[in-house]
């Protein structure tokens, strides 16, 4: 944890970082409010805050309340350090947005006490806010295998869309299966069926390129959305994967499993009409004449220049 002792008295800032030396925490000191601005708004910025009240040209609640006002999240902690002791200017540094205050001179055991709440308050916020940030990945990826959601698919889908259309790009969207992926939860159980899973997004994210995006369908399905020039451009791609797809080892203990995986693509020329859920019914076409003439292939359709319906099989 970070510490700022802000005080225009070198002894009371000496004083404060004697008493807190003995707890764990880096301490960083300011002379001034606005040496204190510079700290706070700095790449390394304090988590709590020793704050006088007089100093000579930002006073200690002036620092609070700028603080208050402009910074939206990874609020400090702050307390008002001050020889002013009524009721009334206690109210009046809490209203400005301290979170606590305490009178100068500055006692040990008080000072401990108080340190002592402003880190449990800390800690709390910090593992609320690493618990909204699992919520938040856990809203858009998929738990299992780390790739994006289906709901974060459709959402890139759009975003894809929308840039194809100014760069007048065509786009592909491939719905992907792992063949007979049934017979492994069946046969080995479903802990080594997760275990195919995440080696299967793994090599998915692996071998496309970095800016094509990956999402997982459902169940065994997995979508990619990647720009591309032509069918012949999304062939070469697609059987790239596929055979880096085939060409995989599963581990599981002593268990060794080889898989393989059914491509079926569609192309198009994008428009802002395009819907997501037609494209994903044409590449599912695709997939299933894949897993009809066999599986382990790639069929490519495509719809170039015209949104509407596939006009021919390009492979």
């Amino acid at each position: 944890m970070k510490v700022l002792i802000t005080d225009d008295e070198i002894t009371t800032r000496l004083t404060l970082r004697g008493l807190l030396s003995q707890h764990d925490c880096e301490i960083v000191e300011a002379a001034s409010g606005l040496e204190a601005l510079d700290v706070i708004q700095s790449d390394s910025p304090p988590n709590l805050i020793f704050m006088d009240w007089n100093m000579p040209d930002l006073s200690g609640v002036e620092v609070t309340t700028l603080l208050r006002e402009t910074l939206s999240e990874d609020q400090p902690y702050v307390i008002i350090v001050s020889s002013y002791n009524a009721d009334e200017q206690i109210l009046e540094a809490l209203s400005y947005g301290a979170d606590d205050y305490i009178t100068k001179p500055v006692d040990g055991n008080f000072l401990n006490a108080k340190f002592a709440v402003a880190k449990r308050i800390i800690d709390t916020q910090e593992k609320l806010k690493q618990s909204n940030e699992v919520l938040q990945k856990l809203a858009y990826y998929d738990e299992l295998t780390g790739v994006l959601n289906r709901r974060a698919g459709n959402a890139s889908f759009m975003v894809e869309l929308e840039r194809c259309v100014r760069n007048d790009q065509n786009l592909s969207v491939t719905m992907v299966d792992i063949d007979y992926f049934k017979n492994v939860n069946d046969t080995y159980g479903h802990q080594t069926g997760d275990i195919v899973l995440k080696e299967f997004a793994n090599i998915l994210r692996k071998t496309i390129r970095p800016y094509d995006i990956v999402c997982r369908y459902g169940g065994e399905e997995f979508l990619l959305i990647a720009e591309v020039n032509s069918c012949h451009e999304a062939q070469q791609l697609f059987e790239r994967v596929r055979l880096a797809v085939n060409a995989l080892e599963i581990k599981d203990g002593p268990l060794s499993l080889k898989i393989t995986a059914s491509f079926g693509v569609y192309v198009v020329t994008p428009s802002i009409q395009l819907s997501f859920d037609d494209m994903v019914k044409y590449a599912d076409e695709a997939l299933y004449q894949a897993k009809g003439e066999g599986r382990n292939r790639v069929i490519v359709k495509s719809a170039l220049n015209d949104g509407d319906a596939p006009l021919q099989e390009a492979y």
